[in-house]
């Protein structure tokens, strides 16, 4: 590999996918590259249909097929033709940076450098190349390349592991923390990988991925793909681990990119109303009742913490554990406190009226 990694570093500016494929096309007629290049999307940022290719040069999407057939099979014969080899073990040099398997996007990102041209045109050698292979399996892994089939049986080890672990901690796991763990349940197993294998397998796995704030869990789980505004809610608060207002919950929402659409303060208002899984503890402000909260009035809350004590407490005492439960200003405390319709304050103490 010490040619590959020369040739990559040295080429990395004078070197362009899509003025490859154009030399490579360059013996066919102009139609000829003109259908193949808008079938791959070389020509604008979408890739053309069989239908609409025709349309253009008004004939029928069979003929299209064969001219686009006809072109990469005399394309495929030049396969030790430098250029094609220079894009082809670019291609595999990457590939095998990323521990012999890169997920399809990624690898586009990398050496597509955000031009949709680019990115395009390295599909088209990852297709003609016999070396590169494209491999994806619903609901496993995503679409990949690899240069060798026998990476796939690792990146299954990886997902079996993560996702016993994820079964065993019902939540989710920090990437130090879950690589750590597949590490050693690998181990038992006498599977020995680093934590960067262990790393770029994991990023392959489309049954397992990481949330927004960089948590592993398995891709059902609502933490890391809600999908709705409820979801996203919930997903906020677990994060910041703490009461937060209506609307800055919103802002985080779209601060997150937890969603595609901008979140509305009065939308996410009113699904923590309808939620029984948010308690409103302030003005405007909402916890999860999964951290101890309860609903109901400042009232209500009085009478409960004085019942559950069954004994006077001090304003001290009262407000120490209202405070737990509600953010509120300690002179609505007092107001609710002092209703002699539902207490009684004896000896600077305070208990439930009889």
């Amino acid at each position: 590999m010490e040619k590959t990694t020369k040739l990559s570093q040295n080429n990395e500016l004078d070197f362009g996918f899509f003025d490859a494929v154009s030399n490579l096309l360059s013996s066919e007629t102009e139609r000829a590259q003109e259908i193949v290049k808008k079938r791959f999307g070389l020509l604008q940022a979408e890739p053309q249909t069989l239908e609409k290719i025709g349309q253009d040069y008004k004939i029928t999407r069979e003929r299209v097929r064969q001219i686009i057939s006809d072109v990469m099979r005399r394309t495929a014969q030049k396969k030790n033709d430098p250029v094609f080899k220079q894009a082809e073990e670019k291609i595999v040099f990457t590939i095998d940076n990323s521990s012999g398997i890169i997920e399809e996007n990624k690898m586009l990102e990398e050496l597509g450098g955000g031009a949709w041209r680019e990115a395009h045109a390295v599909i088209f050698f990852g297709v003609l190349s016999d070396t590169i292979r494209i491999h994806e399996e619903k609901g496993l892994i995503k679409k990949s390349w690899m240069a060798s089939a026998d990476v796939l049986e690792k990146v299954k080890k990886t997902g079996e592991a993560a996702g016993e672990i994820f079964a065993k901690e019902k939540d989710l796991l920090r990437g130090e923390e879950i690589m750590e763990n597949i590490s050693r349940r690998l181990a038992q197993k006498n599977v020995i990988f680093s934590k960067k294998q262990i790393a770029d397998y994991l990023s392959v796995l489309s049954n397992i991925q990481k949330n927004r704030f960089e948590k592993w869990g398995m891709a059902s789980w609502k933490e890391i793909n809600p999908k709705g505004t409820r979801e996203r809610i919930y997903i906020v608060l677990k994060e910041k681990k703490e009461p937060l207002h209506f609307s800055e919950i919103a802002r985080l929402i779209d601060r997150y990119g937890l969603s595609k659409r901008k979140a509305h303060p009065q939308t996410v208002h009113n699904e923590l109303i309808k939620d029984a899984r948010f308690i409103l503890v302030g003005r405007g402000i909402y916890a999860l009742k999964e951290w101890g909260y309860e609903s109901g009035t400042i009232q209500e809350v009085l009478a409960d913490i004085l019942s559950k004590r069954q004994k006077p407490l001090t304003k001290e005492e009262i407000m120490a554990e209202v405070m737990k439960l509600r953010k509120v200003k300690k002179a609505t405390v007092m107001i609710n406190l002092n209703n002699p319709n539902f207490f009684k304050k004896v000896d600077n103490r305070y208990t439930i009226k009889k």
